[in-house]
């Protein structure tokens, strides 16, 4: 193997790790917005620095790691994690908030809750961005160990002791029901007033299990007549008057996405909710700008949802 000390750039090594994750040369151009031949080329001056082939190229751009790219693969993304630290520490010495903060989030948070914590750090600090990357919770677990994220925005189900959770604000169970439901006009209800009708179970694992468990805990067995993965899918069956299902994030408006309206009653009863948070890796100092960012998450969330 060549000696390649000195010999690669930061840019190469991000042209590599896009095009992992990415699947290809096109999706790694479109995520560093950059021209294909750009990513191609930086790739192949990769290759002949370390004098191993890190890509197996495939038909229309399409590329996966080799067994040497799998294994450069995370030692790459920990420089990049770590460029990304020194950067941001340069920014912090002149007092400055700047550049890329790469942010996970739940995948069934980030509509209600992303956009807006994510206005409102960029209008307080607009030399920084946020690049939001959904997931679910064991993806986001993984990219907070891999470094390919700063924090996550997320619950308080399922961590682990690798991670650190910042806790910003309850998120209460509601069950979603028809609008024409026996209690749509209840101001309330507890499980056991809809244990007898069709469940519509989230099936993703995180709130599968959580959802499941509230039913264990009131020792209740629910009547499970359909599973969904897609949260606006579930809504518009529960519009549709396919049965009731639960949610912890906030409802907004109470309409499917179609129009149809529904109704969201908070739950009475139950165990302690979960809650929403910002989580990172647990032993890494966060940076200037990730600090900044929690910050913006509290005061948007405490606006939004009235507690934090």
């Amino acid at each position: 193997m060549n000696d390649p000390a000195g010999r690669f750039t930061l840019r190469q090594l991000s042209c590599f790790v896009a095009a992992c994750e990415g699947g290809g040369i096109g999706a790694a151009a479109n995520r560093l917005h950059l021209a294909q031949a750009t990513v191609s080329g930086a790739i192949a001056d990769l290759e002949r620095t370390l004098g191993v082939q890190l890509l197996v190229r495939g038909r229309r751009r399409a590329a996966t790691p080799s067994p040497a790219g799998r294994e450069l693969l995370a030692q790459a993304s920990d420089v990049l994690a770590a460029a990304a630290r020194l950067d941001e520490r340069s920014s912090a010495l002149r007092g400055e908030v700047s550049g890329e903060l790469p942010v996970g989030c739940l995948v069934t948070l980030a509509p209600a809750v992303a956009p807006a914590v994510c206005r409102a750090f960029e209008a307080r600090w607009p030399r920084a961005t946020v690049t939001l990357v959904p997931a679910h919770q064991g993806e986001l677990l993984a990219r907070l160990r891999e470094g390919t994220i700063a924090v996550a925005i997320t619950y308080d189900l399922g961590l682990n002791p690798a991670v650190e959770f910042s806790p910003l604000a309850p998120a209460p169970p509601y069950a979603l029901i028809p609008a024409g439901h026996r209690l749509a006009a209840a101001g309330s209800a507890e499980l056991a007033e809809l244990a007898t009708d069709p469940f519509l179970l989230l099936d993703l694992p995180l709130s599968r299990n959580y959802f499941l468990g509230l039913f264990r805990a009131a020792a209740l067995e629910p009547i499970v007549a359909r599973r969904v993965a897609d949260p606006e899918l579930l809504r518009s069956l529960v519009a549709w008057g396919y049965g009731y299902t639960l949610a912890n994030a906030l409802p907004g408006p109470e309409r499917a996405v179609d129009g149809t309206p529904l109704r969201a009653l908070p739950l009475r009863g139950g165990p302690a909710p979960p809650r929403v948070g910002l989580a990172r890796r647990a032993g890494l100092e966060p940076t200037r700008t990730a600090t900044a960012f929690a910050e913006a998450c509290t005061d948007a969330l405490a606006t939004r949802w009235g507690q934090a």
